[in-house]
């Protein structure tokens, strides 16, 4: 199975969700190839986003932003947004294959480590659930 998580600069939100998916799938053994994108791609994860995601154990390495072009969008099983941005400007998604969207908090400030947080538990609550873990 391949999942794709889609943002707007994915160096937030898409960072965060591959991460968090990446660490949970392999913890209860779930054969999974996740990938993130964004749909106008930043430069670099801000490091406070690495702080937050180590803080819960959640490495980054290998976590780079990409454009959608740079991943193997066409073979997703699922797919989900993770920004009204990525939402709207995310490419046709054939009705074979599952698309979400999460509403997630905005983050204007990468700066805000409580934000941060935040939005860190929040991607891991909807992990777990996307995959039927408590």
């Amino acid at each position: 199975m391949k999942l794709c998580f889609v943002s707007t600069g994915g160096v937030v939100r898409g960072a965060m969700a591959q991460a968090i998916a990446r660490k949970i799938s392999r913890d209860v053994l779930l054969n999974i190839q996740i990938y993130s994108a964004g749909v106008e791609p930043l430069p670099d994860v801000p490091q406070e986003v690495i702080q937050v995601l180590e803080e819960k154990g959640y490495p980054i390495e290998g976590i780079k932003p990409k454009g959608i072009e740079e991943i193997p969008y066409e073979e997703m099983d699922i797919i989900i947004t993770l920004s009204p941005e990525a939402r709207d400007r995310c490419p046709y998604v054939p009705s074979h294959k599952r698309r979400e969207h999460w509403m997630l908090e905005e983050i204007k400030d990468t700066n805000d480590l409580n934000a941060l947080r935040r939005l860190r538990d929040q991607i891991e609550e909807n992990v777990r659930s996307l995959f039927k873990i408590r």
